[in-house]
């Protein structure tokens, strides 16, 4: 407090600052300047009388010199000089008393303050000296001086005079006293000490009547305010003040019994707000309740959710698993005619693009989650866009749009990075275009970013009726589409841009859109583009489309698409190939019908309008006129190869790939891959509940040379694993584990299996999970577990190499010689006859339709008779599995059991049995836990029907049933 109070920062210490000080700080300049004064004026008049001593003693040593110059040097002459200079008359006085009367004339001037005086030659000898401390030293002078002033000497200060005298120069010197000057200064100090001690005096007593009567009342009201609270607001304040502080005062106690009531107030409506909280808070309270049980009913419909999409994943994947599996292995049959391998690749393509839905709408879940994670591989990028425009190019065809991609020259073929999410960001934004596309084009434009270095630009270009400003805003969005009508017309998720936004984001790069007209790019359509990184391969590969010599060959085009031709002239650029262009149809014919040597003539499959001219008919105006080689130009689905083998013509499909075009140009046909990598000598464990995945992969590897040991449960995996790690059996050097299997799933083979080799110190053999599950956490609770990989249902051939070659660090080897399909020309005429009645039974059972199963069996007969027959065996045993849990009232082992059903189902033509176990399965996941006796009669009717759907199929005899149905692969009718 006393601290705060006598700061520099308090009212005590600002008032010393402000008044005391200044006034302390002008005395003492005052004094100076007094005491410098009073020094000047005794100094100057010691200078007045030493002046004038010197002047009343300059005649008497005059009138001395002459005679003193004739005398001896001798203490006669001092005494003469001495009376001579020291009277008072300045008259010389001689006899005895002559000193007597000097020192009297001495005393005399001591009154004067004269201290001594001497007479001194010019070597500055002293020839006679008189006075108070004579012989003392005289301070050191310049002889040569016109006058000599206040020299300091040990008693006094000196002043001396030259007197000339036959040109011989003296000095008289004179020492006045100090002492009077000295006490002069002590006399002004004293008065000034006096006066300072007043004035200080003074200002305390004016300090102390300041400080009571403006800053104690201050204090006195802090001291009151720091004591002040609620419960003493109307406390009076004892304040010993008057004047303004005692006004000020009394304003205070009238502020404070203001503040008193209002906090009483306050008070009161505190107490009131409080009650009205403590209402508001049990209501709330209550409403939480509510909120909790519909978090809970939330979280169990996330739950919900989460299995669902477990289950579809499992659910479509299956299917399509062995839809793309048999698919592949049909397509590299050799004996297919064209139209066979038509429909094959029209298959494929379309279970390529159902496989891309599936894997829009589970990534949507997985980014959703954040557990989406992008893979790094080498892929081949010009394959890859090609990949995508091939497998939507019905989908161009079938609205009758032109489809071309433009891949600039100094794009790289190699690159790493996740293909997968090319594909998927590309399918969406051409699939896009083609659907908000009536009429005219779409282009895929392929280049490297002008704007960021090491970036890809690809963009997607249409002529559809553009985004308007309104439909800007509803883009990249959840479930929106650009307006109300679109889902109605168009149809579509909602999902394809927001799932390619956040790909392009985790992959760093950018997408975006532009409307066309806005951007003075065309009239019409909308620009679709996003930029990605690419890194490149750290070795070259040589380019599969490495660009061949066609000197001196000479093509004659007609295709009516600028951009398909802008396509052709890049691709012919560098071949040394002459190119001629027609105009048009009219003007292709008369340039035929001319002398020519076109060595190859390329004719648009498409015409002027594809709707209305007939193909056939340009043809044969053509070979009415050129006899060369043939290319027509279109879509591979449009093609009629009926009408090709005709007119020898060959196809080139649409959209252009130079890789195609130099195959054509160099009389080949599209070849097959050169050759297979094979696996000899490598074993693999396949384990898998399901037998048509277990026959699916078996002739997957079967193809890559692996021998296949096939395992049926997660127990016969352990099984066998046991025995490889005791030396009983080959080593297993891949294991191919599927996760949803009863009784013990995959996760827990797999752990088992890990448990086995460490303790026998085996070295851990390579796991790669195969699943139809499609949740967003799958991968990262698999690997963590303990397995090495992860592989989505379906896959395909190239994942599969890849995995064995990046597993089993086995680069594979090119065997047998190059399986090149036949060229268009020597394909036989695809027999569409029907088949014959008496061929078919007309018999038929309600629980298998044939036709369905050998569908699902890729029309091999005898795949769809195992694969019936495996079913009808294992009927029997299921329905006892079935029974035994319904008796425990085991809804999770009934779940089982019904997807092992649904499973299954799926590749047999069963749809009474698929149905059945479908809605079973469906029963039992809805709520696991509920095995109350009212459930499960609730569940009876859908039991009793999957029971009975098991028992017919067990008392079925197939072989029977199958006698009157022989099939003919060959006169089969292949519709699309």
């Amino acid at each position: 407090m006393n601290k705060l109070r006598f700061g520099f920062k308090s009212a005590y210490g600002q008032l010393i600052l402000l008044v005391f000080l200044p006034i302390v700080v002008l005395a003492l300049v005052g004094g100076y300047l007094v005491f410098n004064e009073v020094r000047r004026a005794v100094l100057s008049e010691q200078d007045v009388l030493a002046q004038a001593a010197l002047l009343r003693y300059e005649s008497a040593v005059e009138s001395s010199l002459p005679w003193l110059s004739t005398q001896n040097e001798s203490a006669e002459i001092d005494a003469m000089i001495a009376a001579k200079v020291l009277t008072d008359n300045g008259q010389s006085r001689q006899g005895a008393g002559a000193l007597s009367s000097a020192l009297e004339g001495f005393e005399q001037r001591r009154k004067q303050r004269v201290q001594r005086i001497a007479v001194m030659n010019h070597e500055g000898k002293i020839l006679q000296e008189l006075g108070v401390q004579a012989g003392a030293p005289w301070a050191s002078f310049n002889i040569n001086a016109e006058h000599l002033l206040r020299l300091k000497t040990a008693f006094g200060t000196a002043y001396a005079k030259p007197i000339v005298f036959e040109g011989n120069r003296y000095w008289l010197f004179v020492e006045m006293d100090e002492e009077p000057l000295i006490i002069t200064y002590y006399h002004v100090l004293l008065a000034l000490l006096i006066t300072g001690l007043l004035t200080i005096l003074l200002l305390l007593l004016i300090l102390n009547s300041y400080s009571k009567r403006w800053i104690a009342p201050i204090y006195e009201m802090r001291l009151y305010l720091q004591r002040l609270n609620a419960s003493n607001l109307s406390n009076p304040v004892t304040v010993r003040a008057d004047g303004e502080f005692s006004l000020l005062q009394r304003d205070f106690l009238q502020a404070l019994g203001r503040l008193d009531r209002s906090f009483n107030e306050l008070k009161n409506h505190a107490d009131e707000t409080e009650r009205d909280l403590q209402q508001a808070f049990d209501e709330m309270e209550m409403q939480n309740i509510s909120i909790r049980n519909a978090r809970d009913a939330a979280v169990s419909a996330s739950q919900a959710k989460s299995a669902f999409l477990a289950n579809i994943s499992h659910e479509l994947r299956t299917p399509l698993n062995s839809i793309d599996g048999f698919i592949n292995l049909l397509a590299r049959k050799q004996d297919l005619t064209g139209e066979q391998n038509l429909y094959v690749q029209t298959i494929k393509k379309s279970s390529a693009h159902l496989l891309a839905l599936v894997n829009d709408v589970l990534d949507f879940s997985k980014i959703e989650a954040g557990k989406l994670v992008l893979d790094r591989h080498e892929f081949d990028l010009y394959a890859t866009i090609y990949d995508v425009v091939d497998m939507l190019s019905p989908a161009a065809f079938e609205k009758h749009l032109r489809l071309a991609v433009l891949v600039y020259n100094d794009v790289p073929t190699k690159v790493v990075g996740d293909s997968l999410r090319v594909k998927q960001i590309l399918t969406n934004l051409v699939g896009n275009a083609i659907k908000f596309t009536d009429t005219g084009s779409v282009v895929v434009r392929v280049s490297l970013s002008d704007e960021k270095d090491g970036y890809l630009h690809i963009a997607v270009e249409d002529t559809g009726k553009g985004i308007s400003d309104s439909d800007k805003t509803q883009l990249f969005k959840n479930f929106s589409q650009g307006d109300l009508s679109v889902t109605r017309r168009y149809g579509g998720t909602g999902l394809g841009l927001v799932i390619s936004k956040q790909l392009t984001l985790m992959m760093g790069g950018e997408i975006g859109f532009f409307d066309n007209n806005s951007e003075n790019m065309a009239p019409t359509g909308a620009t679709f583009w996003f930029d990605m990184p690419i890194e490149l391969t750290e070795l070259p590969e040589p380019d599969a489309a490495a660009t061949p010599d066609f000197t001196d060959t000479k093509i004659l085009v007609w295709i009516n698409h600028t951009s398909a031709l802008q396509v052709l002239r890049a691709s012919l650029a560098g071949t040394n190939a002459s190119m001629t262009e027609a105009i048009g149809l009219a003007d292709l014919l008369e340039q035929l019908d001319g002398e020519h040597d076109f060595d190859w003539v390329i004719v648009d499959n498409f015409g002027q309008d594809a709707a209305q001219d007939d193909i056939g008919a340009i043809l044969r105006q053509i070979r009415l006129r050129y006899q060369g080689r043939l290319m027509a130009y279109g879509y591979q689905v449009g093609m009629d190869a009926s009408l090709l083998e005709r007119y020898h013509a060959n196809a080139l499909y649409e959209p252009m790939d130079k890789r195609q075009l130099y195959e054509l140009l160099c009389n080949q046909a599209t070849p097959k891959p050169v050759g297979q990598k094979r696996f000899a000598g490598v074993q693999v464990l396949a384990v898998d509940d399901h037998p048509p995945n277990l026959l699916v992969l078996e002739a997957l590897l079967g193809e890559l040379g692996v021998e296949v040991v096939t395992a049926s449960s997660g127990f016969d995996a352990i099984e066998i694993m046991t025995k490889t790690v005791a030396g009983e059996r080959a080593p297993i050097d891949l294991i191919f584990m599927d996760i949803q299997m009863p009784r013990m799933s995959g996760l827990e083979a797999s752990i088992q299996i890990r448990k086995i080799e460490q303790a026998h110190a085996f070295a851990a053999v390579p796991i790669i999970a195969l699943t139809a599950h499609g949740l967003s956490d799958e991968k990262e609770r698999l690997v963590a577990a303990g397995l090495n990989d992860y592989v989505g249902k379906p896959i395909g051939h190239a994942q599969l190499v890849h995995t064995l070659e990046r597993w089993l660090h086995h680069d594979g080897t090119l065997v047998g010689e190059a399986e090149v399909l036949p060229t268009i020309e020597s394909l036989p005429v695809m027999d569409s006859t029907p088949m014959p009645s008496a061929q078919m039974s007309t018999s038929s059972l309600p629980d298998v339709d044939w036709q369905d199963a050998l569908n699902r069996a890729a029309n091999k007969a005898d795949l769809a008779e195992k694969l019936l027959t495996m079913l009808i065996h294992n009927a029997e045993s299921e329905k006892q599995a079935l029974e035994r849990a319904w008796a425990d009232r085991d809804r999770q082992s009934l779940a089982q059991v019904a997807h092992r059903m649904v499973g299954a189902s799926r590749y047999t033509g069963v749809p009474r049995l698929r149905q059945a176990a479908e809605a079973f399965e469906q029963l039992c996941l809805a709520d696991v836990e509920a095995v109350s006796a009212s459930e499960f009669v609730a569940m009876r009717p859908s039991y009793r029907a999957l029971i009975d759907a098991l028992d017919a199929l067990d008392e079925m005899d197939l072989k029977a049933y199958l006698s009157g149905q022989v099939l003919d692969e060959t006169k089969m009718n292949w519709k699309m």
